[in-house]
């Protein structure tokens, strides 16, 4: 060690074999160690504080004792290639029967939860808690029992000093290190001209998709700009072409044959069957979300290139671009099936991707580990009942899955190595990722919470402290490149883009208030009108995240839309694996100190906000399409104890046979677990769907055939009524997205008619065909006003295939063209 550092000697030797007089760089603390130094030995710790921050770079540093205490030993994750002897192998045994115990009693319980006759909080949820808790004591007894003798080697010399060199977590590499230096220690003039061409791109972007409007020359500015920024950002070792060449050499090393990847591919073929099986009935109408959805995607086609849809409350475009380029596959078009396929597809991609997450997180130092969790991550998902709605619902909401478990890789990467390349492709799914669901902008306070905490644990010296924050400014800076044309229409329209997101956490902004003449005025609210709201929506708050918390293994969604109302978002195998799941994952966070692993469940926490942010409406929480981004944590934490018992099979049962027992044990429990979804999706949730939607399948089939026949989609109208069918609907499963024939009220009848009968497109009413109205079983109104204006015409109620669900059909026998004008000459005379 040079005389220029400041250092932290250590009398003793440590049992690891480190010499007598072993010394620490004070720069090399980590923050979190620099103030527990502080609290051990705060004279000597503030005296090596102030000598580096006082001393000159090159001066040399008197050395500054201070004793430290040895932490706990870093154990790692077993490595099956090291033989156990007989005494490990009956602990290890001992282990593994604890740990099925505790997820058999979490399994029961769960099943009390979700079965008892009527759920209520007293006959279902205190029933079944206590054998929840009960399954996660276990589990975690069963941990601590396996590490015993780790735990007792610490507790014995828990006392002697060590260097705190002894790093917690793998420190940077030299060749990580060197690839962050390499990247700055000259700029480059590449990387000027990248930079300044991509902020005169990124301005030419911002000023050519104003107005809510993606133009030619704004889009490909706006691409080029996020290239030339990755150019000008990246280190010279790890650019974008040693990223697309780094995927293509791993895909073309996949060894296809091995058990992974057949693994893999059943696993997929049941996702498949989940997702696409009877897609064409179930779910088996449109609602109007589904409405807008395809007639945004359809007008896209027809020129309409939106940066952001404002309509429906506003929403993020990324579905609607897929919807109509998918949509001009052969054999499908704009409809609901189409819909419905495209986020089926989605749903199969994230399965693949949530795979890559679980190995990448967990297999950090045990790959084979890693893997086992990557692949009970997949099975998990792909038998989930929640996935599978979001899946087949044909709404943006599942591609927050994908955005998700991509955005957690990169920053488990970015966290544990601190590379520059991690953080930009983070942005870069951070960018792309707020076009999908507004879910999605929960992700950067999990970013932020996860950098903070690098910054505090993780990184080491000033040096890794001033990376992270310079790559976190790359992260900020990559992802507000992509978010360009979103930001600009967040400051041309601020109401639009944060309509669905608005919290009432701290009130209204406007406040109306009486003036003294007793006029009604707006202004803004106070602090102290802030303050109060806060104090009075907080127990609201604590309330919605309680009812989030317990969705999982309690009650989930009540909207039919969304799920079987009120069913647990997880069936009772995959809920019984979450709650061990976090015995499992705490230990897990104890015995390696991994920063990302910390993270893991506090961003479980964070993205459940969307939905217990729902402050006006707590109905609405928990809400699956809000909460979609806690998918990936959740199951991740649910698929490590699983993988653990598959491993611990592996190890205790010789060759092959351990093998299949494993595979055996992880087939059981997810064909268990599908078992129960398909029942939930297909009974529950099919059922309750049935009950609340609209048949406007039937009745498109009936408007089809009428256009068909003898007469046509001019000649047909549907008359409006309160809480009844949405006209564009209709006209959509007719095969005619834009069919205009909705009639808002009987008052309006003459002038409609007589304009439909003035045009001059497919949509013209000819007076020589016959004419068709649409109505409500119930609208007696509607019905005797048809009657006064067309006493020829004949009335038809009509049962749908839905249960108790009528409507009504009135024809009106061609007028003739003499006829029509003379009978809209009377109602204009008149």
């Amino acid at each position: 060690m040079s005389d220029s550092e400041t250092s932290l000697p250590v009398d003793e030797a440590g049992s690891d074999g480190a010499p007598a007089g072993a010394e620490t760089r004070f720069e090399d603390l980590t923050l979190a160690e620099m103030f527990g130094q502080l609290l051990r030995a705060p004279r000597m710790t503030w005296q090596a504080l102030r000598a580096v921050v006082t001393t000159p770079r090159r001066a040399p540093l008197r050395a500054v004792a201070a004793p430290t205490m040895r932490p706990a030993p870093v154990s790692a994750e077993y490595d099956p290639r090291v033989r156990r002897v007989p005494r490990a192998n009956s602990r290890a045994m001992r282990v593994f029967m604890l740990r099925i115990v505790a997820f058999l009693v979490a399994w029961w319980g769960c099943g009390i939860l979700a079965n008892t006759p009527r759920r209520t909080e007293t006959t279902a949820l205190d029933a079944g808690a206590p054998f929840l808790i009960l399954g996660f004591v276990i589990w975690l007894a069963a941990e601590w029992y396996g590490d015993w003798p780790r735990i007792r080697e610490w507790w014995a010399r828990r006392g002697q000093p060590q260097s705190l060199a002894e790093k917690s977590v793998r420190a940077d590499t030299p060749d990580e290190m060197a690839s962050q230096e390499k990247a700055w220690t000259g700029v480059h003039p590449r990387r000027v001209l990248a930079g300044l061409t991509g902020l005169f791109l990124s301005l030419i972007a911002w000023r050519f998709t104003a107005n809510n409007q993606f133009t030619f020359i704004g889009f490909w500015s706006w691409m080029v700009s996020i290239i030339l920024w990755v150019i000008a950002l990246a280190p010279d070792r790890d650019g974008p072409l040693r990223w697309v060449r780094g995927m293509w050499i791993r895909v073309r090393h996949i060894h296809w044959r091995s058990g992974t990847v057949l693994a893999l591919a059943a696993i997929m073929l049941l996702g498949v069957a989940f997702r696409l099986s009877d897609l064409q009935n179930v779910p088996p109408e449109m609602t109007s979300d589904h409405v807008e959805k395809i007639l945004d995607s359809y007008h896209v086609l027809q020129g309409q290139y939106n940066v952001f849809f404002a309509n429906n409350g506003g929403r993020e475009p990324a579905q609607m671009y897929a919807m109509a380029l998918f949509a001009q596959l052969p054999g499908l078009g704009f409809n609901h099936v189409t819909l419905k396929l495209l986020s089926a597809v989605e749903g199969l991609i994230a399965i693949l991707l949530l795979y890559w997450m679980g190995r990448e997180v967990v297999g950090e130092e045990n790959r084979r580990l890693g893997n086992l969790v990557g692949l009970t991550l997949a099975a998990l998902v792909a038998a989930s009942y929640w996935h599978t709605m979001l899946s087949r619902l044909g709404l943006r909401i599942i591609l927050t899955t994908l955005v998700t478990a991509a955005l957690l890789v990169f920053l488990a990467r970015a966290m544990r190595h601190n590379r520059r390349a991690d953080f930009i492709k983070a942005g870069l799914v951070l960018g792309f990722g707020l076009y999908t669901y507004q879910a999605v902008r929960m992700l950067p306070v999990v970013i932020v919470v996860g950098v903070v905490m690098a910054f505090l644990f993780r990184a080491r010296g000033l040096r890794a402290h001033g990376r992270t924050i310079l790559n976190l400014i790359v992260l900020v800076l990559i992802a507000f490149v992509v978010f360009v044309p979103m930001f600009g229409y967040w400051l041309q329209y601020p109401d639009d883009f944060w309509r669905r997101t608005q919290g009432r956490l701290l009130g209204d902004d406007i406040i109306q208030t009486t003036d003294e003449q007793g006029n009604t005025v707006e202004r803004h609210a106070t602090l102290v009108e802030r303050w109060d709201a806060f104090q009075q929506n907080l127990p609201i708050l604590t309330n919605n995240i309680r009812t989030a918390l317990l969705m999982f293994n309690w009650k989930g969604d009540v909207a039919w839309i969304n799920g079987a109302p009120n069913e647990p978002t997880m069936d009772s195998f995959s809920g019984a694996l979450l709650i061990v799941g976090l015995a499992a994952w705490l230990a897990r966070m104890l015995r390696r100190r991994d920063v990302f692993d910390w993270l893991v469940p506090l961003a479980l926490v964070i993205m459940l906000m969307p939905s217990a942010l729902s402050i006006a409406y707590p109905v609405e929480n928990p809400s699956h399409t809000r909460t979609s981004g806690a998918l990936p944590e959740a199951y991740l934490i649910a698929a490590l104890p699983l993988a653990l018992l598959a491993q611990s099979l592996v190890e205790l049962v010789p060759g092959r046979r351990g093998v299949i027992a494993a595979t055996g044990l992880a087939v059981v429990v997810v064909l268990g677990s599908y078992t129960q979804n398909t029942r939930t999706y297909f009974v529950g949730h099919d059922e309750a769907y049935l009950d609340s939607s609209f048949p406007y399948s039937e009745a498109g089939r009936v408007l089809r055939g009428f256009a068909e026949s003898d007469g046509s989609y001019g000649n047909a109208f549907m008359v409006g009524f309160p809480h009844w069918w949405d006209h564009r609907a209709l006209g959509i499963d007719s095969g005619r997205p834009d069919w205009p024939n909705g009639i808002v009220s009987m008052d309006n009848l003459r002038d409609f008619l007589l304009t439909a009968y003035q045009k001059t497109d497919e949509f013209r009413l000819d007076p020589d065909k016959d004419l068709l109205f649409f109505l409500a079983a119930e609208d007696e109104d509607t019905l005797a006003r048809l009657e006064l204006q067309f006493p020829n015409g004949r009335v038809t109620l009509r049962q749908s295939y839905q249960v108790d669900d009528q409507y009504g059909l009135y024809r009106v026998p061609a007028l003739g063209e003499a006829g029509f004008l003379e009978w809209a000459a009377i109602g204009a005379s008149g």
